[in-house]
Order: C-alpha cells, then structure tokens, then sequence
C-alpha cells in the first residue's frame, strides 16, 4: 500500500468517524429533551418512587450530552457555541 493510498484511507475513516460523531450528537441531543421533558413531568407531580431514577437518567443524559456538545458545537454551530467550548 502506497503512502498516497494510506494517507487517503485515513482520511476517508476521519470523515466516517466524524459524521458518525455528529450523528450520535444529534441523538443524544433528542434524548436529553426526552428526559428534560420526562424529569419536568415527574417535578410537577411531586415525589415518585420513580423519581430516584428519573433523576439518575437526567444527570446522565445531561452529563454525556455536555461532554459531546463541547466537542462538537463548534463545529456544528460555530455562531452559537460559547467560549469554553471555542478550540484553543
């Protein structure tokens, strides 16, 4: 294999991985307003046994969702991402 065929493969998986990234971004991005949606329903009605749970879904949702959203808002919505999310 050609270093031309090589440098060329690795680009094409960069490119890959990238829309697969943004894609996960975008899913988990539904997923967290299901749950903000979800735990703004159960706070409405007032303490579940559920709630417990309904919570530790939030706090995860929201924490993945924060780690892709520093990554990739930039890229994404270069206009809308805040400065700790800027590329240093």
């Amino acid at each position: 294999m050609t270093n031309e065929l090589r440098d060329e493969r690795l680009r094409e998986l960069a490119e890959s991985n990238y829309v697969m990234l943004k894609q996960t971004y975008c899913s988990m991005r539904q997923l967290k307003d299901l749950v903000d949606r979800l735990h703004e329903r159960y706070l409405q009605q007032g303490t579940t046994f559920e709630m417990d749970a309904v919570s530790a879904l939030k706090l995860t949702a929201d924490g993945a969702f924060e780690e892709l959203e520093r990554y990739l808002r930039p890229e994404c919505d270069p206009d809308s991402a805040d400065d700790k999310a800027r590329a240093e």
